[in-house]
């Protein structure tokens, strides 16, 4: 399986994902950004990068691995991906928080003000929509896009279609401790469900 924590800055990916590399070592995790960021870092590398995610996944489902990505991901361009239809089962949750804490979080890693901003805020708060509605402001992320997504997968899905299931964990007024527990407990439920063949995004879920 790939499980993917997704999220605006200052949600927690990051220290979330200390927690699992320990917690769940039998899934190999990477940081969204360990490929390095340029400073030209745009929408079209975002959706390039998470492409390449996906086959190192494939990689790793090659020789019977899960894999786990934390960062910069987006629900919705993941699917879009070329590759995505031959990974056997995904699993997504978003990692959300309050605008206060937020600020206050990147203030506490001392984050440049230029990384500080409204929005930043709007990111975080169409992601929130993102996560519920397929079908809420598609152009923000298909508008210039990649030309090599396949936003066919899944654009005409609406609201409740059971493939388009991101849990969401608002991590305002959660510590570290409970952040990792819940997604470490949503990693083992997911790995439950595929086994189970209850997974909606397993088979030829593109089609259907």
């Amino acid at each position: 399986m790939l499980f993917v924590v997704m999220g605006a800055s200052g949600a927690g990916k990051s220290t979330a994902l200390d927690r699992l590399l320990v917690q769940h070592p039998h899934v190999v995790w990477y940081d969204f950004d360990a490929v390095g960021v340029p400073s030209t870092a745009d929408k079209r590398w975002r959706q390039c990068t998470t492409e390449h995610w996906v086959k190192i996944a494939l990689e790793h489902q090659s020789h019977e691995q899960d894999m786990g990505l934390c960062g910069g991901a987006v629900f919705g361009e993941l699917l879009a991906c070329p590759s995505t239809p031959q990974i056997a089962g995904l699993a997504g949750c978003l990692l959300d928080c309050g605008d206060v804490i937020r600020i206050d979080r990147l203030r506490g890693r001392n984050v440049h003000d230029s990384g500080i901003s409204q929005e930043m805020l709007n990111w975080a708060a169409w992601q929130r929509m993102h996560s519920v509605d397929p079908q809420w402001r598609q152009d923000v992320i298909r508008v210039d896009a990649e030309p090599t997504l396949r936003w066919g997968h899944w654009d005409h899905w609406h609201r409740g279609d059971p493939r388009w299931n991101i849990w969401t964990f608002d991590t305002t007024p959660m510590t570290i401790d409970e952040v990792a527990k819940a997604l470490s407990d949503w990693v083992r439920e997911q790995k439950q469900a595929y086994a189970a063949g209850w997974n909606p995004l397993r088979g030829r879920w593109w089609e259907a």
